[in-house]
């Protein structure tokens, strides 16, 4: 596996490519034409081009994402569980002298380490990182490897029909067998929540995105694609679930055809919304119905 250490100028050849932040790898001038990666790919499919676009790197208007304390502990849980060195270069953890941000001594020091491109951590979301840690390690997976790898690599190559430049971030790249697996935190590994999850959050789309990229570069098919589920509350229970086929068949489907939308919306300009230009006929769910038909039912006999 020949990994490339990036040179910060706009990638020209496919590979996989190391150093690459973050905002980089999110930026619009990653590679030398227009690149999309997963979760724009997987906004495009499950909401809309005008969904994407209104946080797009390529739009001059966009509106800056949010970012929230469960996604600020889970992207500081990533970075931590899956061993990454510099951890303490990226999150500080707030002094235990201060239990808020109302006086004006710790609203200057957050805003120095902020400044200074560290995310504020506080002691509590540590511990919770912590649980999460002592629940992986004690997992028998986890003892055998199946994060191992080359951690948090930029894999990039071209989409052969549209020319579109694709990008994926897998956590692990194996080293010696075509077995990949993702970390991702989550509230719940109850069967029917992981299984809810995975279809809300187009992970499978994720996984199959990895999937091309590995074949694209490597010439080879990946052997599976797991997740590596551990929760962010206690008691901090890790499962581990293996995607089938015929799921990562779909979630290249959906794929392929958000890459076919995103090369048209980037050459005609034009990013629409849910539906199309007419009205159009929409019915009520089954389930209300069949609610609504059995309430008119009892009322109509009585």
């Amino acid at each position: 596996m020949k990994i490339i250490k990036w040179d910060h100028k706009p990638i020209s050849q496919p590979g996989i490519y190391s150093d690459v932040p973050m905002s980089a790898y999110h930026g619009a001038d990653l590679c030398d034409g227009p690149s999309v990666s997963s979760s724009g790919l997987r906004k495009i499919a499950s909401q809309s081009p005008a969904h994407y676009w209104c946080e797009s790197p390529y739009n001059p208007d966009r509106i800056e994402r949010e970012e929230t304390g469960s996604l600020t502990l889970g992207r500081a849980a990533h970075h931590l569980l899956l061993g990454e060195d510099d951890f303490n270069t990226h999150y500080i953890v707030r002094p235990d002298k201060w239990d808020s941000w109302r006086s004006n001594d710790a609203k200057a020091w957050k805003a120095a380490q902020e400044a200074e491109g560290r995310t504020v951590l506080l002691s509590t979301q540590i511990e919770v990182i912590r649980g999460m840690a002592r629940s992986l390690a004690a997992h028998p997976l986890i003892d055998a490897g199946i994060l191992n790898g080359a951690i948090e690599q930029t894999i990039v190559w071209r989409c052969k029909d549209t020319g579109v430049w694709l990008k994926a971030r897998p956590d692990a790249i194996p080293n010696d067998a075509g077995d990949f697996a993702d970390l991702k935190t989550t509230t719940s590994v109850q069967t029917s929540d992981l299984a809810k999850t995975i279809a809300e959050f187009g992970y499978h789309q994720q996984a199959s995105l990895i999937a091309s990229g590995w074949h694209a570069i490597a010439g080879k098919d990946i052997e599976s694609f797991s997740f590596v589920f551990v929760e962010s509350k206690p008691p901090f229970c890790t499962r581990i679930v293996t995607l089938k086929d015929d799921d990562l068949a779909r979630g290249e489907r959906q794929n392929f055809v958000a890459i076919k939308t995103f090369a048209k919306c980037m050459e005609t300009g034009e990013w629409p919304g849910p539906g199309g230009a007419d009205a159009e006929y929409l019915a009520l769910p089954t389930w209300a119905q069949t609610r609504i038909d059995h309430q008119l039912e009892l009322a109509e006999a009585s």
